[in-house]
């Protein structure tokens, strides 16, 4: 099972869900499919960031095991308010996902890919992937508000 998890917590969102539902809109429809689409883009940015040129030891780990083991189920799941996906790699199977994401902090060891790093260790990325998910929701707001 993947570690990494996008979620996105509809709790203090309520109100704008609620002006979602009575224009008719379906909440749960709508935050599924932001999550299915940020989870598809988490998707592509590691395949891209497990490219040859971008990995330890001439590309040795882009493909076989590791490029297996990243996850690609995007269907959203839920947790009363919280709707998730899984994202990343699935370190139940074999693979060098989380050695590419850390690195093994020894010098002559496997150093860690810095765009996966980014994506699943910083925080700019995930923060900007919320925000956009966010901003998706609202649109889909006032898309039915100006619809009815």
């Amino acid at each position: 099972m993947a570690r990494n998890t996008l979620k996105l917590d509809t709790s203090g969102f309520d109100a704008v869900l609620q002006r979602l539902d009575s224009l008719g809109g379906d909440t749960h429809a709508a935050v599924e499919e932001v999550l299915t689409e940020a989870a598809q883009k988490v998707h592509d940015d590691t395949v891209a960031a497990i490219a040859k040129p971008n990995l330890p030891r001439q590309g040795m780990y882009s493909d076989g095991q590791t490029m297996e083991s990243i996850v690609t189920d995007t269907t959203p799941r839920w947790d009363g308010d919280v709707g998730w996906v899984p994202v990343g790699f699935d370190f139940s199977r074999p693979g060098a996902g989380g050695y590419l994401i850390k690195g093994r902090g020894q010098p002559t060891a496997m150093r860690r890919v810095q765009a996966l790093y980014q994506i699943y260790e910083g925080k700019k990325y995930m923060t900007d992937l919320q925000t956009q998910m966010l901003n998706k929701l609202w649109d889909e707001v006032i898309s039915k508000s100006l619809e009815g």
